[in-house]
Parts: structure tokens; sequence; C-alpha cells
């Protein structure tokens, strides 16, 4: 699951690739769910693996390409 994590922040970082909507939102609920795991295999961690799972549910396509837009600048 790790190698999907950087997969979408080395997509994320690259100037000449940008996600689709789908895409985009494909890494972030997989990234979210594996939070869910990491809460079951750590229960002593399960506040920080929901604060996690909140964040990446929370990610938001426009805001994303308006950060690839500034890359470009």
């Amino acid at each position: 699951m790790t190698h999907f994590f950087f997969e979408f922040f080395d997509k994320k970082s690259d100037v000449d690739v940008v996600l689709t909507k789908e895409e985009f939102y494909k890494y972030t609920i997989q990234i979210a769910a594996f939070s869910d795991r990491l809460a079951a295999l750590y229960p002593n961690q399960k506040e920080i693996a929901t604060a996690n799972k909140k964040r990446w549910f929370a990610e938001n396509y426009e805001d994303y390409l308006l950060y690839k837009a500034s890359q470009i600048k």
C-alpha cells in the first residue's frame, strides 16, 4: 500500500503529470482507507489514523488543480 502513497506524491509533484479527477480520488480514497487498516493493526494509533483518514477524505480535486497550475508558473 505504501507504494500507492509514494506513487501519488510522485505524480502530484511531477509538473508534466495531471491526474484526472477519477485518478485523484482513487489515490486519496485508497490512502484514507489504509488509515483504517493501520488503526486496526495499531490500536494505540487509532486517533492519529482517524485524523489522517479525515484529512485524506477532505482532499479536493479543485485544490489539486490549483496546485498543479502553480507549479507551471
